[in-house]
């Protein structure tokens, strides 16, 4: 809504990633210690170059590279490269792609993979909290929390480093420093043993299997593929496409289906053509699916969020200028 307003809290957690010593900068008086030392990670989509085994490979440069066999294509990353410049302007650029693109050629033999294999890309900053190594590959990935009550900013909690695989801990970690900190007691943590939203499934083979029974009007390549996906939440998806046969319409070879689209705008929070085809669905993050597919997802979205004309053909060019391979 563009809509700005004042929030107040005893206690406020800095988790700003990339950003988090700017974030303290910008409300500290005096200076501050905290520096962050910026790693920008890339993965890039191209061709199938693997079978069924994910590779690693090293470099001359004593750094690890994985080929992993995704979605009938091959996953190649990540990169570690330091990043000096304001993470406000971080994009991939050719550059990072042509340098992993060398590695790969260089130490995965049969690869010849050229910058127009490449189907799709992203990337994005590693905040590391050790400063002290030579470069941010030999950098520990370890996460650190602090107090800035002695910078001026007692409430206000920091959290550098870390990733995806500890961030649960990370959070139990953080608030054991606030209970310490306040002298309070807090319930026991619960998450440790609490699956993931859809993720209540024992056995998965059992669980597709029993999709496939329940689930006979779809083919096998899309029961397996929102499974695996959408775990329990399978149903919703397919019970969308029972009620409205249009959205039982498969979009790629994965089997994906319109109802996928839906179902990001009812249930996940989509707010936009992006969202869709690149943070809630797979159907764009395999390289430009064509434009009958971005047409049709993008008239249900500008059915559901009441776009005008104006706004559909807007975001329509937003996702088709993210396919492009940037030409510096």
């Amino acid at each position: 809504t563009g809509e700005e307003g004042r929030f107040t809290a005893p206690v406020t957690v800095n988790c700003a990633g990339p950003w988090a010593d700017m974030v303290i900068k910008s409300a500290a008086t005096g200076n501050t210690k905290h520096n962050i030392q910026r790693s920008e990670g890339i993965h890039i989509i191209t061709r199938k170059i693997c079978e069924n085994h994910a590779v690693t490979v090293m470099t001359k440069q004593d750094r690890h590279i994985m080929v992993m066999p995704w979605r009938g294509h091959s996953l190649i990353g990540t990169t570690d490269k330091e990043y000096f410049g304001n993470p406000d302007d971080y994009k991939v650029s050719k550059t990072s792609i042509m340098g992993l693109l060398e590695d790969v050629n260089e130490n995965f033999n049969g690869a010849d993979l050229k910058y127009d294999d490449v189907l799709f890309f992203y990337g994005g900053l590693r905040p590391l909290a050790d400063t002290d190594t030579e470069n941010s590959y030999e950098s520990s990935r370890k996460y650190e929390i602090f107090d800035n009550a002695d910078e001026g900013l007692d409430g206000l909690f920091t959290v550098e480093g870390g990733k995806y695989t500890t961030s649960r801990q990370l959070a139990v970690d953080v608030l054991k420093k606030m209970q310490k900190k306040f002298d309070k007691k807090f319930p026991k943590e619960i998450s440790h043993n609490r699956p993931l939203y859809g993720s209540n499934i024992k056995n998965m083979e059992t669980f597709l299997s029993q999709l496939l029974t329940d689930y006979p009007d779809f083919s096998k390549t899309s029961v397996d593929y929102i499974g695996r996906n959408y775990g329990t939440e399978s149903h919703a998806v397919f019970q969308l496409a029972r009620k409205n046969t249009k959205l039982a319409e498969v979009l790629n070879d994965d089997g994906e289906i319109l109802a996928e689209v839906t179902y990001a705008l009812q249930e996940e929070q989509a707010l936009s053509l992006s969202d869709i085809l690149f943070r809630r669905t797979g159907i764009g993050t395999l390289g430009n699916p064509g434009d009958t597919v971005i047409k049709k997802v993008a008239a249900l979205a500008a059915d559901h969020l009441n776009w005008d004309e104006k706004r559909r053909k807007s975001e329509i060019q937003k996702v088709q200028k993210r396919f492009m391979l940037p030409k510096v």
